[in-house]
């Protein structure tokens, strides 16, 4: 079967700062972890394009410049390199492909391109082969193999046209959540389209939507939808125009934390960029006196629990480590009916099923997606896919995969443990990593989740690395590869140390990178891929969790 794909285009209006590539990685990611492969088309940044045409006027020939088009896609080419590094950083894998590449072709003139084909089956292979490919929009490729440009909305006509070639849906992102009666920036009441007509949408849309970009949606009878990122109410532009109602707005989540380490400074960050939709009212460390020094509030930094429950918040977030006392004071939280989002796979795997089905008889959601895989949804896909998963073969955990790969290049064991140190990837304790109780804690959440099993670490046959210096090279590659599967003779699972051919898909996981192969029971096969560690895709898949929770509070 399949993946889905879905086409993102990220308007001008939405990238006006470096953080807005942060942001606009969140959306794609948001996408991702939802089982759909993302073709995410960019705009050039700000006023990028005027600040380049400025530039054209003043050393180029006047009228239609057959090399103007060299100059002018120099925004969206950074755009795209940009969104690429910000997905890269979070953990998403990330591929970019320009429009030579993908022979997008156009016919007219230089600056008022038409666009006329498309490599569709480049384009897929491409996807089958990274999950999200980036790709400037706004840029073609025309007669004797001159760029061209596709005029005012270009990036909006290029994601458009790659989605009627891809037979997909396209999603217009821009710096408001949908098309309005008026402009909702100089009218706060104006009502919202949810559903409008393609000549509808021309009379009400204005700037928003290009009127080329519009007008080839309307003769090819494209539908697409009209959003912005990080909220996830949409207008759909198609064949009718339905009702007019306010937008859902969703509530300011007042959110306590507990850790303020690599991980838990990662998402403060993150948090604190979204103030209009979370607020940080405690966060419980053990030593106030370090994060006053690093510059952090005085008045939100506390050392007992209980000063997380009087701050009333509606979401807590545990990224600190161990069982004790993360688990207990995830249980008080879930009893209170606070939403509990958690990395803390120790915690969480020793909760199991039972903290599962607890935080339903309180009315509050457990979200851990980021306790597994890092920057790779694979919890997301155990349910998504439960009932069908027959087996499951990943790498699970960053630090050992990184520290395998350097060991493989001929570092030894203590070489490649120090840098995987000094890297962030390993603790200064790394009795968990290479030992296999990080991996086995992640183990038994995947049997949780996608095969309904509860099983200690005592029942996963684990192979250590610790002290691993091999006497001869890897035929391929080194691997330690986490493993459940079902058959005629029950479940089982185990985490190996294979050396894998450079041909396998576990195998091709490069330093903290990590993948996963799910076999289902049709015979089918998914392939997912991210980073299983580091400060960020795991701060990204907090993020994402944090997310999903505010989707539920719209009104």
């Amino acid at each position: 079967m399949p993946v889905p794909v879905i086409v993102l285009n990220f308007g001008h209006s939405v990238l006006n700062s470096l953080e807005d590539y942060t942001q606009a990685a969140s959306e794609i990611y948001r996408h991702y972890r939802q089982g759909q492969n993302v073709v995410a088309v960019t705009s050039a940044q700000g006023d990028q394009t005027d600040v380049l045409m400025a530039e054209a006027r003043r050393i180029g020939p006047e009228g239609d410049a057959k090399n103007l088009p060299e100059l002018l896609q120099l925004g969206e080419r950074r755009s795209a390199a940009l969104l690429a590094l910000a997905l890269e950083r979070i953990g998403a894998p990330a591929f970019v492909r320009q429009a030579r590449d993908l022979g997008l072709k156009a016919e007219g003139s230089f600056t008022e391109a038409r666009l006329t084909s498309l490599n569709t089956p480049q384009l897929l292979q491409d996807l089958k082969d990274h999950d999200i490919v980036v790709m400037p929009g706004f840029v073609a490729i025309g007669e004797k193999d001159r760029a061209v440009l596709l005029g005012d909305g270009g990036a909006d006509l290029t994601a458009l046209y790659v989605a009627d070639q891809l037979g997909v849906e396209a999603v217009l992102l821009k710096d408001v959540d949908g098309i309005y009666e008026v402009d909702p920036k100089s009218n706060p009441d104006a009502a919202r389209y949810q559903e409008i007509s393609w000549a509808d949408a021309a009379s009400v849309a204005g700037p928003l939507i290009a009127p080329r970009a519009l007008g080839f949606a309307k003769k090819n009878k494209v539908p697409f939808r009209v959003g912005q990122p990080g909220l996830p109410s949409y207008t759909r532009v198609g064949a009718k125009t339905g009702d007019k109602k306010p937008a859902p707005v969703p509530q300011k989540l007042r959110i306590a934390m507990m850790g303020l380490g690599v991980v838990g400074g990662g998402v403060f960050r993150r948090v604190a960029a979204h103030s209009d939709q979370f607020e940080i009212v405690k966060i419980m460390v053990r030593s106030p006196d370090k994060y006053i020094d690093q510059g952090y509030n005085p008045e939100i930094l506390a050392t007992e629990f209980s000063d997380l429950v009087m701050a009333k918040p509606d979401v807590f977030i545990d990224v600190s480590g161990g069982i004790e006392p993360a688990l207990p004071h995830c249980k008080a939280m879930l009893e209170a009916g606070v939403h509990v989002v958690s990395a803390n796979k120790q915690a969480i795997a020793a909760g199991g099923q039972s903290l599962l089905d607890f935080a339903n008889r309180h009315g509050a959601q457990l979200r851990f997606s980021s306790a597994a895989g890092g920057g790779m949804p694979v919890l997301e896909m155990c349910l998504r896919e439960k009932g069908r998963i027959t087996c499951v073969q990943a790498l699970l955990n960053g630090t050992t995969n990184y520290m395998l790969d350097e060991i493989g290049k001929g570092r030894s064991y203590a070489e490649a443990l120090k840098d995987a140190q000094d890297k962030g990837f390993a603790e200064a304790d790394p009795t968990a990593d290479v030992g296999g109780a990080d991996a086995g804690a992640k183990i038994r959440l995947i049997a949780m989740l996608g095969f309904d099993e509860a099983i200690t670490l005592d029942d996963i046959p684990m192979d250590s690395i610790a002290d691993f210096n091999p006497e001869a090279p890897a035929k391929g590659a080194w691997k330690r590869i986490s493993k459940l599967w079902k058959d005629q003779n029950g479940f089982s699972s185990g985490l190996q140390l294979k050396d894998l051919s450079r041909n396998n898909f576990l195998a091709q996981a490069d330093g903290e990178e990590a993948h996963a192969i799910f076999d289902f029971d049709d015979g089918d096969q998914y392939r997912i891929r991210g980073k299983g560690a580091g400060r960020w895709p795991t701060t990204e898949s907090v993020m994402a969790d944090l997310f999903d929770i505010s989707e539920t509070t719209l009104t």
